[in-house]
């Protein structure tokens, strides 16, 4: 796996987050938002905020995500991770990269 700092130094823009990961599998599994919430057993709103990326995944949705999918839950929860490295590494990056290795 990259380190963090692979996935945040090296990047000139924000991972694709996994919202718009989903909308592209919906699209070629021609499924709209609310059979996929259905079979999740979530909401339509819940999935139409996660495909927006007003929702983060969390380990709860991971899981019904991997199993509806056949992917497992590292993926969601891997893609979820590098975006929220991404983010916080750009809003404390003078901060962050003011701090000395204490070994």
């Amino acid at each position: 796996m990259d380190s963090w700092q692979d996935i945040t130094d090296d990047r000139l823009v924000r991972p694709i987050h996994p919202g718009e990961v989903i909308a592209d599998i919906l699209d070629h599994l021609d499924i709209n938002t609310a059979n996929f919430a259905e079979n999740l057993g979530v909401s339509n709103q819940t999935v139409q905020k996660i495909i927006n990326g007003q929702r983060v995944i969390i380990v709860d949705i991971a899981i019904r995500l991997g199993k509806v999918l056949g992917n497992g839950l590292r993926l969601w929860l891997n893609l979820q991770q590098k975006v929220e490295l991404w983010d916080a590494w750009q809003s404390h990056k003078e901060e962050i990269q003011g701090i000395e290795y204490l070994l």
